[in-house]
């Protein structure tokens, strides 16, 4: 589906008054953690940054991975942080350099599309 098509599907649905597609690339950068408060604190560190959009914290979520030819299982928290492209470098070292040894499965995801829509007041 094209993101006018999309535009029009959510404009369509919902009492939207404009949709602003951005012109600069977004980037997701995600990553687990088994400390709710370090989710909580990285998501603070991170809102203030003017190359990121903001922190989604889901959790708990369930982890089963092999280590050392054994099964494991553990409570995690994700981790979803929108940015800029330019800040995803410098937000990687952010992450990994306070907090390297905290964080699992760190991944960034590129060309993600951005999609603003501001809604009509329903009164």
């Amino acid at each position: 589906m094209s993101v006018n098509a999309f535009a029009e599907l959510i404009y369509s649905a919902r009492a939207v008054t404009s949709i602003t597609v951005m012109d600069h690339e977004h980037v997701v950068v995600t990553f687990t953690t088994d400390s709710k408060q370090l989710a909580d604190t990285l998501a603070a560190e991170v809102a203030d940054n003017e190359f990121t959009c903001c922190a989604h914290i889901e959790g708990p979520i369930r982890r089963v991975h092999r280590w050392h030819g054994r099964r494991h299982a553990s409570e995690q928290w994700r981790v979803e942080i929108e940015a800029t492209a330019d800040g995803a470098d410098g937000l990687v070292g952010h992450i990994t350099g306070h907090h390297g040894d905290e964080v699992h499965d760190l991944v960034v995801t590129n060309n993600v599309r951005h999609l603003v829509a501001e809604t009509a007041d329903p009164r």
